[in-house]
């Protein structure tokens, strides 16, 4: 954990916790009330995001009363802090990665045998929902689609189809294989959708809400609203490299 970061969490515990008995009832009716509450909130969500769920609040708050009060003389030596709280935080993930991992394998493995399901070989799974009509599109096509992103448990992350905003774009430029293939699986008028590791593709898991979701699922659920033929850009025009600008 970052220095500010520790430092938000002994002031946001500190606030509560001041010189006696917390009280953690009390209506928020101060700015600073609401401060504090807030600033709770935010810490417990950075400790979430790093894996860390449970605390035991009592040596929490003790460390957080020697921490305003001394200036030395803690329980634990100032140069073994870091040490100790890398350990504990890393052996706590590594539990529960190795958990998540499984749970991921396990949904993707169930996922496989299911009607209509077939397995991409950018990595993920493909399932056809809905029979589209029109053409197929191809790898520099642009095409117009509704989208909806969540994780296997059906937590929304965005959804352009209730915001009634297409995504229009060329295939090529979405940097996502596993999407980029499904699309040319798929024909206009027709919805899929694909399934992927998080752990096989950064973009996803720096996207994921929670650190359980960085080693989970992502679910895209994609309408195919409609193609536009596009061109192949020639051999010249891949290989060419633009001047620098001055």
């Amino acid at each position: 954990m970052k220095k500010q970061e520790l430092y938000m969490s002994a002031l946001a515990l500190g606030i509560l916790a001041g010189c006696g008995e917390i009280n953690t009832n009390k209506s928020l009716k101060t700015s600073e009330d609401s401060f504090s509450y807030v600033s709770g909130y935010e810490t417990s969500q950075r400790m979430k995001q790093n894996g860390i769920d449970a605390i035991d609040f009592g040596s929490f708050i003790k460390g957080l009363k020697d921490g305003f009060a001394k200036d030395s003389g803690y329980d634990i030596k100032q140069e073994m802090m870091g040490k100790v709280y890398q350990d504990y935080a890393q052996g706590v993930q590594s539990k529960k990665i190795k958990l998540l991992q499984k749970a991921t394998n396990d949904f993707l493995a169930k996922l496989s045998k299911e009607p209509g399901v077939s397995p991409l070989a950018s990595k993920g799974f493909y399932k056809e929902v809905k029979k589209g009509s029109g053409g197929i599109p191809q790898a520099y096509d642009t095409i117009t689609c509704y989208f909806v992103i969540k994780n296997s448990k059906g937590k929304v992350f965005q959804n352009n189809r209730k915001e009634n905003k297409p995504f229009v774009g060329n295939i090529a430029s979405l940097n996502l294989p596993p999407l980029e293939e499904s699309f040319q699986k798929t024909a206009s008028g027709g919805t899929f959708e694909v399934y992927i590791s998080n752990t096989e593709f950064p973009s996803l898991a720096k996207m994921a809400g929670t650190f359980e979701d960085m080693y989970g699922i992502t679910v895209l659920e994609v309408d195919l609203i409609n193609v536009k033929p596009g061109k192949k850009p020639s051999a010249e025009e891949l290989q060419y490299i633009p001047p620098p600008q001055p």
